[in-house]
């Protein structure tokens, strides 16, 4: 069977999440924290079809990033099956930070796009 996709758009307090299907992207623009947290797991695993499909995430609009939601997204990578990632672009220096910090930075199938990537000198502060 045949499902049609269409692309979504989640907004709650502070957060709005916007999917595209050409290419498959979740666009994140404000505060992922916990009340965020049940929204965000819905949207990843929508998008990649828990495991079937890779994604960029472009985290341009990201102003605020929790460990939990750090976790959602390393967990659905982890689901990804083949070759398939989930990219973060554009992940702004507190994410990169955590990412090192709780060494989930070398997760199975998570990138950060080439502008992004750990030691690049772009979040010295």
């Amino acid at each position: 069977m045949n499902v049609v996709r269409r692309p979504f758009t989640i907004s709650h307090r502070h957060l709005r999440i916007t999917q595209a299907l050409d290419p498959v992207e979740l666009r994140i623009e404000g505060e992922l924290d916990l009340a965020a947290l049940p929204a965000l797991a819905w949207a990843l695993a929508v998008t990649t079809d828990d495991g079937d499909i890779g994604a960029d995430i472009e985290l341009t609009g990201l102003d605020f990033i929790d460990v939990g939601c750090l976790r959602a997204l390393v967990d659905a990578a982890a689901r990804l099956t083949g070759h398939h990632v989930l990219t973060l672009r554009h992940a702004p220096p507190r994410l990169r930070r955590l990412l090192v910090d709780t060494r989930w930075h070398a997760a199975p199938h998570l990138r950060l796009d080439a502008a992004a990537r750990l030691g690049d000198g772009a979040d010295q502060s």
